[in-house]
């Protein structure tokens, strides 16, 4: 398991159980480990590939509901890509019960840019 080999560290980055799903189905599908909560371009992003310029966020519903929060997503994600990144988004349901086809998407995202 994932959790085993992070050592506490990336454990404690990690801010909801889906992002620990998330970096879960990284590790089963051997796709790179991204940087977890990190600042892209001012912005803090649930996962990022650096060499894809990459951002990955993972949507549950709890935390993404409200019309202030599905506002604010679609500003910081056009904001994102307007300086050269490509945003993704994943629902809890593609990362939690679709986790083959997501890791698929995931890997074709990757190697489009070469980082795997």
């Amino acid at each position: 398991m994932v959790l085993d080999r992070l050592a506490g560290a990336a454990v404690a980055d990690t801010r909801s159980p889906l992002e620990v799903a998330m970096l879960q189905l990284c590790d089963d599908y051997n796709l790179p480990m991204p940087a977890v909560n990190t600042l892209v371009a001012g912005f803090l992003v649930d996962f990022f590939w650096p060499d894809a310029h990459l951002v990955v966020e993972t949507d549950g519903f709890a935390f993404h509901r409200t019309r202030t929060a599905f506002d604010a997503d679609r500003e910081r994600d056009q904001q994102l890509t307007l300086k050269g990144y490509r945003v993704v988004r994943f629902t809890y349901n593609q990362v939690t019960r679709r986790r083959r086809e997501t890791a698929r998407r995931l890997r074709r995202l990757l190697a489009g840019s070469g980082s795997i």
